[in-house]
């Protein structure tokens, strides 16, 4: 293999002169510490909507203060004192959550060294970037195909964010889900990944658009937040299903209060004499709130009593945190041998490192979420 440059293209948040710079920095590559250590040759890296927040940083403390950087394929805007605490100790952040590409160096473990020129994929972290760092022990990484190319780019943060629905459905005693913003890529694996383990799925779009699309693919119940007759439409969806747990991918609004009253009408209906007057049905129902799509405030104002019922929040690394390594290593395996099927994603554009900073209006470009024009990253170019 060719020798690793001791510096490399990556993507970075950088405190500069009392201004956070975003774009192409040349950074020391990282290098072999420990012996489980692996250095992987970065083939491709999706711009996920949890890596928004990294990539946003300049963008929110700026908003139409953001320039061109003083370097090329840089944006600039002024750091607020409040937040130059996130760099304590740390030249730069880098972006980018998890990607695929090959190991070019190990650590002496003979773990490590078995997987020298294999093509992997993971949550290494810091994936906008010609190389990345890991370890054999890293709880979501997995060996894929040689010759895998891009396809392995986006094996874990939403194939494992499904896997993760359906077990937590099945942990606390429910028989049906409710997804919103269900035309995302997520949402297009959890209809297949819920047609596989014969669970019923209610999925909430937003446009007619995306009711045509999860019908193609064998979706039952698909109803359109945006259409007048929506909570109708709801609940006659939840009363089929006998669903009562949601995943929530926007997060503001009113539609989790919408989602848990549909639930306790439906409980009602189904079960009326188990209703116990004001504390209501005592069947266990939650909304859990995984996404931010809508940033308005939520609006919580439920007609549901004081009883039976969760409105909380849902992160897939904690999800899996909570129960031994094996059920991870289970999950990973899962969306492995899925993912030119169930857990395949559909890539748009591909964007150099360069491309993400270029000008201000690029790079507020690359901040818009698309089902159907996820971004790749190509941090070593074409291949």
């Amino acid at each position: 293999m060719a020798a690793i440059p001791a510096t490399m293209k990556a993507v970075v948040n950088k405190p500069i002169g009392g201004n956070l710079v975003y774009g192409v920095a040349e950074v020391p590559t990282p290098t072999i510490s420990g012996d489980k250590d692996l250095i992987i040759k970065m083939i491709a890296s999706p711009i996920n909507p949890s890596d928004l927040g990294s990539l946003g940083m300049v963008a929110r403390f700026g908003k139409d203060a953001v320039v061109a950087g003083e370097s090329p394929s840089t944006v600039s805007a002024p750091l607020p004192e409040a937040a130059a605490g996130m760099f304590a100790g740390k030249t730069h952040l880098a972006v980018g959550s998890e990607g695929t590409g090959v190991v070019v160096a190990a650590g002496a473990s003979p773990e490590a060294q078995a997987l020298m020129g294999k093509n992997v994929a993971g949550t290494f972290g810091g994936c906008y970037a010609q190389y990345a760092k890991a370890t054999t022990d890293l709880p979501m990484f997995s060996v894929v195909p040689d010759g895998t190319g891009i396809e392995g780019a986006s094996l874990f943060v939403n194939p494992l964010t499904v896997v993760g629905f359906v077990h937590t459905m099945r942990e606390e005693g429910h028989k049906a889900i409710v997804h919103t913003a269900a035309a995302s890529n997520v949402g297009r694996m959890l209809v297949k990944h819920c047609k596989e383990e014969g669970i019923q799925l209610v999925n909430i779009v937003r446009k007619e658009e995306g009711v045509a699309v999860l019908k193609a693919l064998g979706a039952e119940f698909v109803v359109n937040s945006s259409a007048p007759t929506f909570k109708e439409d709801l609940l006659a969806a939840v009363l089929a299903t006998g669903a009562t747990i949601a995943f929530d991918a926007t997060g503001g609004g009113t539609l989790a209060m919408d989602i848990l009253n549909a639930f306790d009408q439906s409980l009602r209906q189904l079960y009326p004499d188990t209703v116990q007057g004001w504390y209501g049905p005592p069947q266990n129902r939650a909304v859990y709130k995984y996404g931010a799509l809508d940033k308005s405030n939520s609006e919580f104002l439920p007609s549901v009593g004081v009883g039976n019922w969760t409105w909380g929040g849902w992160l897939m690394p904690f999800h899996y945190a909570k129960y031994p390594a094996e059920h991870s290593a289970a999950a990973v395996a899962k969306v492995v041998a899925g993912m030119r099927t169930t857990f395949a994603t559909t890539f748009g554009s591909r964007l150099s490192l360069e491309d993400l900073a270029e000008s201000p209006e690029k790079y507020k470009a690359s901040l818009v979420s698309q089902t159907d024009e996820k971004f790749l990253v190509m941090p070593n170019g074409p291949c």
